[in-house]
């Protein structure tokens, strides 16, 4: 049946189905129609019949034929008249003896009446009955003959032939099927006019097409990265996406979400505003507990009719973020243009030795070039060198340090004894910490005129020490805890729940003092065992 509704549209499904209804429903009245019209003409027959014989029963002529014994042409005439015009088989008026005194046939007049139904009304019974005579099979009906004092001197039989009863009935039921079957054309008009308001109605798509944009519309509102409610023209709450779920859960909410007034959910963003006015509100900020929000509500329209509104909405602190992190991108691309100029006016140098063929002085700028970008890196490196001996760390933090520097950041740098060589595990985590917390510390004192830059790195009671210090934006209490217990790589900008689970492993700790508009301080220990001979 699924595969017959997919290959038939919903156009044929309706009409299939509704023509299937109509004919199951139209077949089992016809039925019990059927049924009840044949008991019914069978009823009227054998009334018929039988009030023919009473008829026929009290005429005097029948009585007076069968007082003398034998039927007079005047009885034989009338009889015959009334059985042509009543349409019947026979009428047979006998004696006591079931000699017959008149019959259809002149030949079977003063035979016996051929039956064996008839011993009932020789007792003064009335009654119909179906049986085999001379004339074939037939519905007869029985009727005694009384004389005037009450005796019975004969009976009358009435017949009906059995066809005739068949052929009424059959006329009747190919009357009924005829409108049984107009019925069904009739059903299937409606069926047809019903399958086109309903295509239109579903905008001419099929039910598995249907299916297949709800299911892209659910994955679509869930993509988004914004929260999205929506609400009805009562202020009921049509939908909730799991983004909002999680933010109205993390700030208080534990009910329910669809059809519960969104008042109860959610007093303050005060949707139904959208309703009332008809009109779009951007970028508002909407308070939901402590955090802030940034808001904006939409009425929604259905055939140029307000039916709900819409409201989309994300953290304060997440746009914050994505603005530091643009605001880094534009310092990035401005170190890049710098360089690029710088890079072009050295090229432009070259050419234009080049072209005066001053081969000479072209090597000995090229050289000095060359060392002094050398030079520059060697610097960094060995600098870096002297604080760490595994030379993998040791490059990895250099190039961080020499980036900052790019961009204008005051690095100062402080030692103790030297970090020794370690395992490829601890170097993994130690790159994963230094990166984290150099990306953490830029995107804090991004906005800074001034960035100063801190790095602490120490060997001390078999404990590696490392420790970060900028002059950015600090954060709280309450947004440090967020940024640890959040699984989400790169949440908020922040690594720091990578750190930790990284630190995890080794048995490492992570401690961090900060303060708004003031700075952080990031202090990573890992306990430090020499490497087995297997590792050397």
């Amino acid at each position: 049946m699924q595969n017959l509704s997919e290959k038939i549209s919903l156009k044929g499904q309706v009409m299939l189905f509704t023509g299937l209804i109509v004919l199951l429903s139209l077949l089992i009245l016809s039925f019990f129609v059927a049924h009840n019209q044949s008991k019914n003409t069978r009823e009227y027959l054998a009334e018929k019949v039988q009030s023919s014989a009473s008829y026929i029963a009290y005429n005097d002529l029948v009585q007076k034929s069968l007082i003398d014994g034998e039927p007079t042409q005047e009885l034989l005439d009338y009889v015959e008249l009334v059985r042509a015009e009543n349409n019947l088989l026979y009428i047979v008026v006998m004696d006591n003896n079931k000699v017959r005194l008149t019959h259809p046939d002149s030949n079977q007049i003063g035979q016996t009446f051929v039956g064996t139904d008839a011993e009932r009304v020789f007792h003064g019974e009335r009654y119909t009955s179906e049986d085999i005579g001379t004339l074939g099979p037939s519905m007869r009906a029985f009727h005694p003959v009384w004389d005037n004092e009450g005796n019975q001197i004969g009976a009358v039989a009435v017949g009906i032939a059995t066809s005739a009863v068949k052929e009424a009935v059959l006329e009747n039921q190919i009357i009924l099927i005829l409108l049984t079957g107009i019925s069904l054309f009739l059903g299937l008009i409606g069926a047809w006019f019903l399958a086109n308001r309903i295509k239109k109605t579903l905008n001419g798509m099929e039910p598995k097409e249907i299916a297949l944009a709800i299911q892209e519309r659910n994955s679509m509102l869930e993509a988004v990265n914004d929260g999205i409610l929506a609400i009805n023209n009562a202020g009921e709450v049509l939908l909730a996406n799991d983004r909002a779920q999680q933010f109205l859960r993390r700030t208080g909410y534990q009910g329910e979400f669809e059809h519960t007034p969104i008042d109860h959910i959610w007093p303050e963003l005060k949707l139904q505003d959208a309703l009332a006015k008809e009109s779009a509100a951007s970028h508002e900020l909407i308070k939901k507990g402590d955090v802030e929000t940034i808001v904006t509500r939409v009425p929604m329209y259905v055939y140029e009719q307000c039916v709900g509104a819409l409201a989309t909405f994300n953290e304060r602190s997440q746009l914050h973020d994505i603005m530091r992190q643009l605001i880094g991108t534009q310092s990035y691309a401005k170190s890049l243009r710098s360089e690029t100029h710088e890079f072009m006016n050295k090229l432009h140098i070259i050419q234009a030795m080049v072209e005066t063929e001053s081969y000479e002085e072209l090597k000995d700028y090229i050289e000095d070039l060359s060392d002094r970008y050398h030079l520059k890196t060697a610097s960094a490196v060995s600098h870096v060198e002297k604080l760490v001996e595994d030379v993998s760390i040791a490059h990895y933090l250099a190039k961080r340090i020499g980036w900052m520097e790019k961009m204008e950041v005051n690095v100062h740098i402080q030692s103790g004894i030297p970090w020794p060589s370690m395992s490829t595990e601890l170097i993994d985590t130690w790159v994963t910490v230094i990166g984290n917390t150099f990306d953490n510390a830029w995107e804090a004192m991004q906005h800074k005129e001034h960035k100063n830059l801190t790095l602490t790195l120490k060997h001390v009671g078999g404990v590696l020490r490392y420790v970060i210090e900028d002059n950015g934006t600090g954060f709280s209490a309450n947004e440090q805890q967020q940024f640890l217990a959040s699984s989400k790589k790169g949440d908020h900008g922040y690594g720091l729940a990578n750190i930790k689970k990284k630190l995890k492993i080794f048995n490492g700790t992570l401690d961090i003092l900060s303060e708004k508009n003031k700075g952080t301080i990031i202090t990573v220990h890992i306990p430090y065992t020499e490497r087995s001979q297997e590792d050397d």
